[in-house]
């Protein structure tokens, strides 16, 4: 059996490949890797890594378990930080192992990394919305910027699920940026949000890229100084060129104020003469309407003073025809009554003599009939002597006859005179009738008569001042006058034309008793 033996080799480590070992725990898979390139390439591993014991050769220390991390992002991290040997000089990686690559070396603040993701994964991001969320995520906001850009210049419209991932409020301002197409102000809408991520993005720079960043610092505040110069040069000639500009414009500003002063009181002394001028005539026409108004006043007196005396006149007119009426209605109603007394003290003269009449006939048909019984009695008598007995039975019966036939024309003589009393009343009221009748048609023609001596009086009277009415009141009461004698004039004819039927049917009835009485 051969024994192991232990050799014990003694000399110095080297500065560069002599490398102090480290364990980390990544979802429960271990790496053992050099612990030189964490220590100088990551300021967060190198403040985890120095409180952490260091490792010998053995491997016997414990485990780091970094965070935010899979065994697979791990992997692909240490793929880049320790590379297989290959023939080729260059790393070939896919954009998925370049964006693990981007956000571990981001977390885990490895700049040179980080830097080199960034310059291999600008070409191939393609998508606005993808740069945005990428820059976000990663603190770089020159893809943020861009992906807005292309975002407002794109022609289509950003959808749902692009808004949800970048934000409403984002899309909002965006839109707004659309509707207004202005690219240039996609900086200044977000400024709050791009100068956070620039300020983020420091803490992830390089030393190099630090450098860079300062000595672009250094130019751009080089430039600013001669942008400055050349904007105080330029300033200080605008400001000289403004100067020279405000004293022409004072000078012009004071010409023209002499001018405008000069045509001001030109144009002053033109108004006060066109006032004057004005004034005159104001004066002239007020005096013309002073005139005019003294002459319509004096119209309106005579006018006025017309109407009185018309208006006098008319009155005075219409109490002559209001005296004149009330004597047409006394004489009318003086010789109304003179007829009705003169055919009353007729009717009674009638009356007497129709009563003296009747007693002279009543006497003479007593007469009449004391001789006519006188008579029948010696008849009766010279019957009764030459006949005997049967011709005084006859006698008896001649003699009642001769009674009943006295009782009726007794009867009928009654009847008579009856009927030619109603007739003498008829004949009074036809009488009476037909004196209202022509009182009514004398009334009406002199009314007719009177009227065309009121219509000069009312066209006299038509478009007076202030006498509106006058003609209409006038119209109606003439109106209303013609009216009721028309009235008047109907009711007594109708009345006239009743009393004559009445009359003839007692005359019919008179004869009828007459030619009874005769029989």
């Amino acid at each position: 059996m051969t024994a192991l033996t232990k050799v014990t080799v003694e000399g110095e480590k080297d500065e560069i490949y002599y490398w102090d070992t480290v364990k980390f725990l990544v979802e429960a898979c271990i790496f053992k890797v050099p612990r030189n390139q964490f220590v100088i390439g990551s300021t967060y591993f190198a403040k985890k890594l120095e409180s952490t014991k260091m490792s010998d050769n053995k491997g016997d220390g414990a485990p780091v378990v970094p965070e935010g991390a899979t065994a697979s992002q791990f992997r692909v991290f240490l793929k880049l930080l320790f590379p297989i040997h290959t023939t080729s000089t260059t790393l070939q990686f896919t954009k998925d192992e370049w964006l693990t690559i981007l956000e571990l070396s981001t977390r885990w603040h490895f700049h040179e990394f980080r830097k080199l993701a960034k310059e291999h994964l600008d070409p191939q991001i393609d998508d606005p919305i993808e740069r945005i969320v990428l820059g976000r995520a990663a603190y770089v906001p020159a893809w943020v910027l861009d992906g807005y850009e292309s975002l407002v210049t794109r022609p289509e419209c950003i959808s749902e699920q692009e808004s949800e991932r970048i934000g409403h409020l984002t899309t909002v301002r965006l839109y707004i940026l659309r509707h207004e197409r202005c690219v240039e102000s996609c900086a200044s809408r977000f400024r709050k949000e791009l100068h956070k991520l620039e300020q983020m993005e420091r803490d992830h720079m390089s030393a190099a890229e630090k450098q860079m960043e300062k000595e672009k610092q250094s130019e751009e505040e080089r430039f600013r100084e001669d942008e400055m110069g050349k904007r105080w040069g330029k300033e200080q000639r605008m400001k000289g060129e403004e100067v020279r500009r405000t004293q022409e414009e004072e000078q012009r500003v004071q010409e023209k104020e002499e001018r405008w002063m000069q045509e001001e009181e030109e144009r002053q002394m033109q108004e006060q003469e066109q006032r004057i001028q004005e004034e005159e005539q104001r004066m002239q026409e007020e005096e013309q309407r002073m005139q005019e108004e003294e002459r319509r006043m004096q119209e309106q007196e005579e006018m006025k003073r017309k109407w009185e005396e018309e208006e006098r006149r008319i009155q005075a007119e219409e109490g002559m025809k209001r005296k004149w009426q009330e004597e047409q209605w006394m004489k009318a109603e003086e010789e109304q009554r003179i007829q009705e007394e003169e055919m009353k003290q007729k009717c009674e003269e009638e009356q007497q003599i129709k009563a003296e009449e009747e007693q002279r006939m009543k006497e003479e048909q007593r007469m009449i009939g004391e001789g006519k019984r006188r008579n029948e009695e010696e008849e009766r008598y010279k019957e009764k002597q030459s006949y005997g007995g049967e011709g005084i039975h006859k006698v008896e019966e001649e003699a009642q006859r001769l009674r009943l036939l006295n009782k009726r024309q007794s009867k009928i003589q009654n009847r008579l005179r009856k009927a030619e009393r109603d007739l003498c009343i008829a004949g009074e009221e036809l009488e009476k009738r037909l004196v209202a009748s022509m009182e009514a048609e004398r009334l009406l023609s002199d009314f007719k008569e009177a009227r065309p001596h009121l219509q000069p009086l009312l066209e006299g009277h038509k478009g007076g001042p202030t006498l509106e009415g006058i003609d209409k009141a006038l119209l109606e009461q003439e109106e209303a006058e013609l009216f009721y004698l028309l009235e008047e004039q109907a009711r007594t004819q109708l009345l006239v034309v009743e009393a004559q039927e009445r009359r003839r049917r007692m005359e019919e009835d008179r004869q009828r008793w007459l030619l009874m009485a005769n029989a």
